[in-house]
């Protein structure tokens, strides 16, 4: 037991196991938790039967909202159109720029 390469790898092997465990028990509470929650039937969530009339109004309802939305997307998109960009710097971006280029970065030296 003396020889570290033995000891780290028992540690490790215990390691692994405990992990592993973890693991299997993680794995196993959430195996019951889907065995023991159950979805509702669909009757239950809309408290009475949909027809067919309804099902059509809101399909109706959800395509005007799409085409709104597409609408008001492209015309936001018109109004807020890219502008170029300059065609020359300003004399502060050319003075920080060159600031960047000129200066040295110092060389880490061997130690």
């Amino acid at each position: 037991m003396d020889n570290p390469v033995i000891v780290s790898l028992i540690v490790s092997g215990v390691g692994m196991v405990l992990l592993f465990i973890a693991l299997g028990i993680l794995y196993g509470l959430m195996y019951l938790m889907t065995a023991v929650i159950k979805d509702r039937p669909a009757d239950v969530f809309s408290g009475a039967s949909a027809d067919e009339e309804t099902v059509e109004k809101i399909d109706e309802a959800k395509q005007k909202v799409v085409v709104i939305a597409v609408a008001l997307a492209r015309a936001e998109r018109e109004t807020f159109a890219p502008s170029a960009p300059p065609e020359e710097a300003s004399p502060w971006w050319t003075l920080h720029l060159q600031r960047q280029l000129t200066t040295k970065i110092p060389l880490r030296s061997a130690r």
